[in-house]
């Protein structure tokens, strides 16, 4: 099973021989690669929709991997049963509202043998600050580039306390630039995105008359932190 840059970039992040959940699964790709790669032995692939679901199951079984990859039509993590063991829940492109909306649902993952590996396609500094408020650790992160578009990767772990954070490092994230140097080509052009953005939202704050000083401070940073 070949997999996209942004799933590639989540599957580092899955320990091996974890049980894994992959919500929003749609295709069910990720299960299958973890599970022919053997670094995952059993795994959920779950969708809230029927459509995805068969989708999954048809791909499941093309693969025969039926007896190690078991298929639920739930909403986010839903009635899914924490049987205390190590448990990696992935979820990938969906914005990060609703990624903090499906965490905020599920008692369970406040537990040291679970990790969270979350692709947000947006919000991505609202799923940061929910996180490290909520007592999560992010761990780790990455940057991945596939189709002129760069995807964000965040790998937290509960703590059981909250986390201190920047507006930098919740828009950059804390972790990218600790490893801005082992990766300088797509942060920089991570950065770039993010400072254009910026100054988007700079010139439509000051054209309706708003202040937008601290918009500002954070641009000079972003700019700084691109060029160290």
């Amino acid at each position: 099973m070949e997999i996209s840059y942004r799933l590639l970039a989540a599957a580092d992040f899955v320990r091996r021989g974890a049980y894994l959940i992959d919500v929003g699964t749609d295709h069910a790709y990720l299960p299958i690669y973890l599970c022919e790669s053997g670094k995952t032995e059993r795994a959920l692939a779950c969708d809230v929709n029927d459509g995805p679901c068969e989708r999954a199951r048809s791909n499941v079984s093309a693969h025969g991997l039926s007896d190690k990859i078991d298929v639920m039509c739930t909403d986010g993590l839903c009635g899914i049963c924490f049987t205390n063991e190590e448990t990696d829940i992935v979820i990938a492109g969906m914005g990060g509202a609703l990624i903090a909306e499906i965490l905020s649902r599920a008692d369970f993952i406040k537990n040291g043998k679970v990790r969270l590996i979350l692709q947000p396609m947006r919000n991505v500094p609202d799923l940061r600050e929910y996180l490290c408020k909520n007592g999560f650790e992010i761990i780790g992160e990455k940057l991945a580039r596939e189709d002129e578009r760069i995807y964000e990767i965040i790998c937290a772990e509960y703590r059981g306390t909250s986390f201190p954070y920047t507006p930098l490092s919740l828009l950059l994230g804390e972790k990218n630039i600790e490893n801005k140097k082992e990766n300088a080509e797509i942060f920089a052009a991570f950065c770039d995105k993010t400072a254009a953005a910026l100054i988007k939202k700079i010139c439509g704050m000051k054209a309706g008359g708003a202040d937008a000083s601290s918009e500002e401070t954070l641009l000079s940073l972003v700019l700084k932190e691109k060029e160290v």
